[in-house]
């Protein structure tokens, strides 16, 4: 593991929402404990652990999240916090503990995941992706600027694509949990071709 993280973390539950290793993730964060958490965090270690709810409604979370650094941190006006989370490493909850803080803190273990962050894809054409990627944009009708999308490093693409694109919650926690990039990568590609083909069959929106 390149750093020595934390072994007890604040944590942040957002529902459909992941983080990956060397992704960004912007967050306005307006909840009285969420603020009083990134006030702890940019006192200390300046790092928040993602995390989602079982569902929208539980507040039960997954087991598996993913260490965010705080590279950016702008205080409001009314007292909210504009930050940018920078993806480290994903760690695996061994229990929550008991705090005083208005925000929850786990005790997590990063073993599984120490080659986060410095995997590389094995030997890849990339164009299998970018095919997936530009079906799924066009069934969603997406506006992509290719020129960019394509100087983007291959291992950072499919992290980014696995973040942002309109998977729902337990697809994007799929991704969150695969393996390894290699993992991710198939994942990724079989879950942009089922979401263009069911647009294809079903372009309304409607099932007849």
């Amino acid at each position: 593991m390149p750093k020595n993280f934390p072994q007890t973390i604040p944590v942040f539950p957002l529902y459909g929402c992941i983080l990956l290793p060397k992704t960004i993730l912007p967050l306005n964060i307006f909840e009285p404990r969420y603020r009083q958490m990134v006030e702890h965090a940019m006192e200390s270690e300046e790092i928040i652990g993602m995390i989602q709810p079982l569902s929208e409604t539980d507040e039960n979370i997954h087991q598996i999240g993913c260490l965010g650094k705080i590279d950016h941190c702008q205080k409001q006006s009314e007292g909210n916090y504009l930050i940018r989370l920078q993806g480290e490493i994903r760690f695996e909850i061994l229990k929550e503990l008991e705090v005083e803080t208005l925000y929850r803190q786990v005790e997590v273990d990063y073993q599984r995941y120490e080659n986060d962050g410095s995997e590389t894809i094995e030997e890849r054409d990339m164009t299998a992706l970018l095919n997936a990627f530009k079906s799924y944009a066009s069934s969603k009708q997406l506006q992509v600027e290719w020129d960019k999308i394509e100087s983007i490093p291959l291992n950072l693409l499919v992290n980014i694509l696995s973040m942002n694109l309109d998977f729902n919650p337990i697809e994007k926690q799929a991704l969150l949990e695969a393996d390894d990039l290699n993992q991710r990568w198939d994942n990724l590609i079989a879950l942009m071709q089922m979401a263009s083909l069911e647009e294809v069959s079903n372009p309304s929106g409607f099932i007849n």
